[in-house]
């Protein structure tokens, strides 16, 4: 990250700004917060694409209630964070009851709401969606800056990712996170519910994609049927750069943060240096293959090494017995 910034800072200064970095760490904030939730979901070695479909429900949900009703705005976020912890209940169900796959009922969640937020969208009377702008102070608080002129998004997301990163590492539920994914026939022998485990990083994960939705359209003051589609893409590459391993059972919220902020340094990047921003989605879309590429190689050779040492402890035993023996 330092060497790529001091190319990019080299080529254009303005990198180093203040304001730019500010802005940096807001994008890296928003798809940071997903990327915490789909983290646990992958350390279950799961999958969850239905993501950005949440953060278009969500804030679909939000421009509707905020046109047409007066509800104050801490209820409002406690229905955004329903629909979220629903549409991960559902996922959960689905995948636990009836032993689906993971990347088919969330693929088919998404599906279905993209179709719901494009219904509950706000419309005129030719039944076109209206791009609606927010206009309530209370609402747009979450968007705006903060102390030291730092975003809240930002806040909102070294807060989660503290918070997620010891729940992970110093409870009983976060071990039966990491003992779900590395082997669930051996979680289930020793007591653990997997099912249970499952269900609640689902329900975890679609929460944190509708924390997500309501700081980006506060941010973006409005918000479209077609928020947050494709984030999916940028939110693995987070996950899998910070080191979870698609086969589940290894990673930790420390390097999903600087995953994410990773990320949001090679697209801010791209458009300083000058250059086209349609190059992003090859760049993301190359970094997850070679990261990819690097967990299996480094999973192989593991296995190598493992069998290696096992067969070396295995000699060294019949060595000394047969030294015994002959004594």
């Amino acid at each position: 990250m330092i060497a790529i910034s001091a190319v990019i800072t080299t080529i254009n200064p303005v990198f180093l700004a203040p304001g730019n970095l500010l802005k940096l760490l807001q994008e890296a904030s928003q798809t940071g917060i997903v990327a915490v939730g789909f983290t646990f979901v992958l350390i279950t070695a799961g999958m969850d694409m239905s993501i950005g479909a949440v953060i278009a429900v969500t804030s679909m949900v939000c421009i509707n209630l905020l046109t047409y009703t007066k509800v104050p705005v801490p209820i409002l976020m406690a229905i955004s964070l329903l629909v979220g912890a629903v549409t991960g209940l559902v996922n959960g169900f689905f995948i636990t009851r009836f032993k689906l796959p993971e990347f088919i009922v969330t693929l088919a969640t998404r599906s279905i709401l993209m179709g719901l937020a494009l219904v509950i969208a706000v419309k005129d009377s030719l039944g076109f969606v209206q791009n609606v702008y927010i206009q309530n102070d209370a609402y747009l608080w979450f968007g705006s800056q903060g102390a030291f002129g730092f975003y809240r998004t930002t806040f909102a997301f070294v807060i989660l990712g503290v918070a997620a990163q010891v729940f992970l590492k110093f409870t009983r539920t976060g071990t039966n996170v990491y003992a779900t994914g590395a082997n669930p026939t051996a979680a289930k022998l020793s007591g653990i519910d997997t099912d249970r485990t499952i269900l609640g990083v689902y329900v975890f994960s679609g929460v944190c994609a509708s924390i997500a939705a309501v700081f980006i359209s506060s941010r973006m003051m409005t918000a479209m049927p077609e928020l947050g589609i494709g984030s999916e893409m940028d939110v693995i590459a987070s996950v899998v750069l910070g080191g979870t391993a698609f086969s589940g059972g290894v990673g930790d919220i420390w390097g999903t943060m600087l995953g994410s902020v990773f990320l949001a340094l090679i697209k801010n990047g791209i458009l300083k240096v000058g250059i086209s921003p349609w190059v992003q989605p090859i760049v993301i879309g190359g970094i997850i293959v070679v990261t990819v590429i690097i967990d299996v190689w480094q999973k192989r050779m593991s296995e190598r090494l493992a069998t290696r040492a096992k067969l070396r402890k295995l000699a060294a035993e019949a060595s000394a017995k047969s030294g015994r023996d002959a004594a």
